[in-house]
């Protein structure tokens, strides 16, 4: 197996690892989703007024919060109409940035030269150096740490960063739907799902609303997510395997 094959094949394991994750992902929710619901309506219907004990944690132990059936309904309902598809969404962007880095950190490894891509004016910091002796050690913390602090420049940047590593040309329009998603797991996780400007800019032309806004997030988005990760994996994959062979 020659090395620049080694490089599509390793590309392609990670891009069938992802792709699986995104359908276990998708899978579980639609499994989830007619549960919740209907202990959501069952809860929501209660006649009791009790307000029954759950038990939660606390530094030392455990402590009893109380809530009536209804209550108990509503986060329920919460989870079936937004929670369990804010919480997938977050978990598939980190899984895709993980697939991009390591892609990144597979061409980097096979020409080293690339790095320069990543690099800073200073180089490799010396405490990296001197923690590793094995050069794919310092290789992969180098590129890790040059990753993280592209995460929190533009995503547009980030992206075109990935195709110059990959020698590749990322199809624009996957990468305008990639970075509002990516926009919009950082409202989530940041903002309470509120549009603030940080997401508008970020997003550009493919924002879903405006200052104040409370930002959709529902099955059809979260099928959106899912679709635009698959493509864009496979968008790298097919282009890394065309150019590496």
């Amino acid at each position: 197996m020659s090395r620049q094959h080694a490089v599509s094949i390793a590309i392609y394991k990670r891009h069938l690892r992802l792709y699986r994750y995104l359908n276990d992902a998708w899978i579980f929710s639609e499994q989830m989703l007619p549960g919740l619901k209907e202990r959501a309506q069952t809860l929501r219907g209660s006649k009791s007024k009790a307000k029954k004990p759950y038990k939660t944690p606390k530094k030392d132990g455990w402590v009893t919060n109380k809530r009536r059936d209804f209550e108990i309904g509503d986060i329920y309902m919460a989870q079936a109409t937004r929670g369990i598809f804010e919480n997938n969404i977050v978990f598939a962007v980190s899984r895709v940035e993980a697939f991009v880095e390591e892609c990144m950190t597979i061409a980097i490894k096979d020409q080293p030269k690339k790095l320069v891509i990543l690099a800073d004016k200073n180089g490799v910091p010396l405490d990296i150096v001197l923690e590793h002796e094995d050069r794919d050690d310092i290789l992969d913390r180098y590129i890790a740490m040059r990753c993280e602090g592209l995460m929190f420049g533009k995503p547009t940047d980030y992206m075109k960063k990935v195709g110059e590593v990959l020698s590749i040309e990322l199809d624009p329009d996957f990468v305008a739907d990639y970075v509002e998603i990516k926009a919009s797991r950082d409202i989530i996780v940041h903002n309470l799902g509120e549009i603030n400007s940080v997401y508008e800019e970020k997003a550009g032309a493919k924002k879903r609303g405006n200052v104040g806004d409370e930002l959709t997030i529902d099955r059809s988005y979260f099928k959106h997510v899912v679709v635009t990760a698959k493509l864009l994996s496979g968008a790298i994959q097919r282009d890394v395997e065309a150019k590496y062979g």
